[in-house]
């Protein structure tokens, strides 16, 4: 594991920041953060990407996951600032980027390590699919696949929604409220198609979308 320290023109603690890395993952985070919990970071995004590559060598697909990079931030507010996420958002992934909210709260949240799980998740997913999967399969996959099912299933209500609807709605959620409902109908329907048709043919209507 190597680790470098950068420090910024402005001098500034805040902008000071050390980067850590093994052989998949690059985590940027700043200087004040326990080195313990950068660690947790990236020994917990190892352990996943080892289980979903095995997952998707089930379903007897290739796959190829590139090294990403993980950065976490100092504040919510550094958070919103370079993701434009909302501040209930716990990460947000683009391509090979995963920007993350501190450690801390993610902690408080009781959420650190199915978050991880889950953008690494919409990785293996956006691989397999060619970034082809539609919103509503991948965010109820990566539900499925981080372990998120039971804190989803609180928000399941009587409403009764197509996948199209569900895609459409997702576009633009209205409120952390919304969103979470979405999410909830999303990981419905994908228990459902694994219930009908295992994991893996799953995994296989990704690679065929």
């Amino acid at each position: 594991m190597n680790a470098v320290l950068t420090n910024h023109p402005s001098g500034a603690s805040a902008a000071r920041t050390i980067t850590i890395s093994s052989e998949h993952f690059r985590v940027t985070f700043p200087a004040d953060v326990d080195r313990r919990d950068a660690d947790l970071v990236l020994n917990t995004l190892e352990s996943a990407r080892s289980d979903f590559l095995h997952r998707v060598s089930a379903a007897s697909l290739p796959t190829d996951v590139p090294t990403l990079q993980i950065r976490i931030n100092a504040s919510t507010g550094d958070f919103t600032a370079r993701t434009g996420q909302p501040w209930w958002a716990a990460a947000a992934t683009r391509s090979n980027k995963i920007e993350l909210q501190p450690v801390g709260v993610l902690k408080r949240r009781g959420s650190l390590t199915t978050t991880l799980r889950h953008e690494l998740a919409h990785v293996v997913i956006d691989a397999v699919s060619h970034n082809r999967a539609p919103r509503w399969l991948g965010e109820g996959f990566a539900i499925y696949l981080a372990g998120e099912g039971s804190m989803f299933v609180r928000y399941a209500t009587k409403t009764k929604l197509s996948p199209d609807e569900i895609e459409k709605r997702l576009e633009r959620p209205g409120s952390q409220q919304e969103m979470r409902l979405l999410y909830s109908l999303a990981y419905n329907q994908v228990s459902y198609l694994i219930q009908s048709e295992s994991e893996a043919g799953v995994w296989k209507k990704l690679a065929a979308n």
